[in-house]
């Protein structure tokens, strides 16, 4: 079956019932030399819903897997959507292996378990990249804080709405605090709005802003549905040189 055909949807995953492909940890416990350390952390994460997070972080692992890197997600929220998306993607690549989808690992673990997950991620050997997609909001300050520093960059995605402005710039600001490398992402823009410009103009003005933005499509928005990134769509997908452009300005600032 062609990605550039219509995808069809499999059942519906319930909660907890995602498929993992993470390693076991438990053989590494204690072993220096099996310990990923050089891999970069990348954390998506802003000060409230709705802003396109998870969209944000399985799109840029699909694109990342896809330029041969090693990658691997970490779903700290406890709605689960990311991991939802993988248990997908998983159906998916059993379903159709001559579509030969690269598999992308998962680990899957709330906020407050934050020191087991860097310390799994951190026992498997060959992880290039670690996204981590967080829950929404400033209330768990001390975990969101921890993993702030733990981050090579941060990525803040907002909309061009004045309400995730706010929030997306009171996030920057404890970023920031930390002095951690981040910058602002404009995603679900209409540049015809004047809002559009509006928000650019402000973003500018507190923060660094990734150069290119990401157009509110349809197609991105389907990427849940299938388990799939943009760019494995095809070619006749919307989108996908958006999240690609993103992708290639988190690289060179991550040095990857």
């Amino acid at each position: 079956m062609s990605r550039t055909a219509t995808l069809k949807k499999p059942g519906s995953i319930k909660p907890g019932s995602s498929i993992q492909t993470t390693r076991p940890a438990a053989s590494s416990v204690g072993n220096p030399e099996r310990r990923s350390s050089s891999a970069k952390w990348l954390v998506v994460a802003s000060g409230k819903g709705g802003t396109s997070k998870t969209t944000t972080t399985l799109n840029l692992a699909t694109v990342a897997v896809a330029s041969g890197l090693s990658v691997a997600v970490l779903d700290t929220d406890e709605q689960a959507t990311l991991s939802k998306w993988h248990a997908r993607r998983e159906v998916f690549r059993a379903r159709h292996p001559e579509e030969a989808v690269p598999s992308v690992m998962l680990f899957s673990r709330p906020l407050t378990d934050l020191d087991k997950s860097i310390h799994e991620i951190e026992a498997t050997p060959g992880i290039d990249l670690v996204i981590v997609d967080t829950p929404p909001g400033l209330e768990q300050r001390l975990l969101i804080s921890k993993l702030i520093r733990r981050a090579d960059f941060v990525l803040v995605p907002t909309s061009q709405s004045t309400a995730d402005l706010e929030s997306a710039e009171e996030f920057m600001g404890a970023a920031t605090a930390f002095g951690n490398n981040a910058a602002f992402l404009l995603s679900r823009t209409n540049q015809r709005w004047g809002s559009y410009r509006v928000a650019k103009k402000l973003l500018n003005s507190v923060g660094d802003l990734c150069p290119v933005d990401v157009r509110d499509l349809r197609d991105i928005e389907a990427t849940h549905d299938h388990g799939l990134g943009i760019n494995e769509f095809g070619g006749k997908a919307k989108g996908s040189d958006d999240v690609e452009a993103v992708w290639q300005y988190v690289r060179k600032t991550m040095e990857i």
